[in-house]
């Protein structure tokens, strides 16, 4: 691991939030503007307010998805079931040059693998950046805006904490996924928005298990009890409306969908249900 005590690459004057707060009070709004009233040359971005409540994986996921797609930044994210208790507040320094900050349990990591590793890890402690408010409850608020807005204002990042070794992160949840004689096992790793469910694994998961697929293959597929028929797919169009399809989504995941309807509803699957593929 490169020293923390080195400099910041790329411009971090970009700081994005990611959370589980929702739109419903102020609480989401407030993160720019504690940023904007701290260092009024930050540029701010929302990516979500609308991780589920308390779902670290989730918002690990979403993270991951949209982080590939931004420029180098400062990212703050907060699905914090935690707060107020000894979880660390940490900021991590990519290998690409951005700092993701937030609590460490499990919610930063894929990200900053996904950005080509962890370069440095710092515990928030030291409180000449936090913000002038210091509740229990509020760190978005309270802790992790203001270091971001300092990080924006040029503060190095070695001076925003203790350092600590990135071996001793909390990591993001293990999947099950499993290929055994022609078949994929695999969960649910989160539900979309559109009620499709993406699936632990990706392309080489699925060839590997069950070889190369072909569109209009036929696949059998155990979604908890329920089983279904349905096809290997590039797009929604490839099947007829309200019909099953087994696809790779638009960041390189394994998913399963209805056009024009509710995978989720119709299976009756959540977060963790166990899935099947096979061959028909």
């Amino acid at each position: 691991m490169n020293d923390p005590r080195g400099p910041i690459v790329g411009d971090l004057r970009l700081v994005t939030f990611l959370t589980d707060f929702g739109l419903r009070d102020p609480s989401a709004g407030v993160l720019s503007g504690v940023v904007l009233a701290m260092t009024p040359s930050a540029r701010t971005l929302d990516l979500t307010h609308a991780i589920p409540p308390y779902d670290v994986e989730a918002g690990a996921e979403a993270l991951v998805e949209s982080l590939v797609h931004l420029p180098v930044g400062a990212h703050v994210a907060v699905v914090d079931p935690g707060v107020g208790t000894q979880r660390r507040p940490i900021a991590i320094r990519c290998v690409r040059g951005d700092v993701l900050i937030g609590p460490d349990n499990g919610l930063l990591l894929p990200a900053a693998h996904a950005l080509g590793g962890v370069a440095a890890v710092v515990v928030l402690d030291d409180e000449r950046w936090w913000g002038p408010n210091r509740s229990h409850t509020f760190h978005g608020r309270d802790l992790f805006a203001p270091v971001a807005a300092h990080i924006a204002a040029g503060v190095p990042f070695g001076e925003l904490g203790s350092p600590l070794d990135a071996s001793l992160l909390v990591p993001a949840a293990a999947l099950p996924l499993e290929a055994r004689a022609g078949e994929l096992h695999t969960v649910v790793r989160i539900v979309d928005g559109f009620g499709t469910l993406v699936l632990a694994g990706d392309r080489g998961d699925i060839t590997g298990a069950l070889g190369a697929l072909e569109p209009g293959q036929p696949l059998s597929i155990s979604v908890g009890a329920t089983k279904i028929e349905t096809v290997w797919a590039n797009r929604f169009g490839d099947v007829p409306v309200q019909a099953p399809l087994c696809y790779i989504d638009s960041a390189g995941r394994l998913a399963l969908a209805v056009n024009r309807g509710s995978a989720a509803e119709r299976y009756g699957a959540t977060r963790r249900t166990p899935v099947v593929i096979r061959r028909t």
